[in-house]
């Protein structure tokens, strides 16, 4: 008997068991994620810095958009997963709001001011 394969390619019943310098997967992807939020605050510091600087509206816009691209779901996602019981139906549509609202503030950010 041949043994059944998901989408995948992973045989049915079986675990897709990952590790990274040694970590499981649950902690490599919040390390990734931690990794990624730090860099996005970097990034939007420095626009808001550009904002303060120069008084530029779009650089506030940009600012706010890649925080709400990369650190506000960061933040949201693990607070909503440890505080509630939400399924991740629901944090995944937390995360994609915030996705939403950060292109949406960068394309805000691409106009000229008046």
């Amino acid at each position: 008997m041949s043994a059944q394969f998901d989408t995948a390619g992973l045989a049915i019943g079986t675990s897709l068991e990952t590790t990274v310098l040694g970590l499981d997967e649950s902690t490599t992807i919040f390390f990734v994620g931690m990794a990624s939020a730090v860099l996005g605050t970097v990034v939007a510091w420095t626009a808001y810095r550009g904002y303060t600087r120069n008084n530029s509206q779009p650089m506030l816009f940009l600012a706010i958009g890649v925080a709400f691209l990369t650190v506000v779901p960061f933040v949201l996602s693990h607070t909503i997963d440890r505080m509630t019981d939400a399924t991740d139906a629901v944090v995944l549509l937390v995360v994609t709001a915030c996705h939403l609202l950060g292109l949406v503030a960068i394309v805000r950010s691409f106009r000229r001011p008046t």
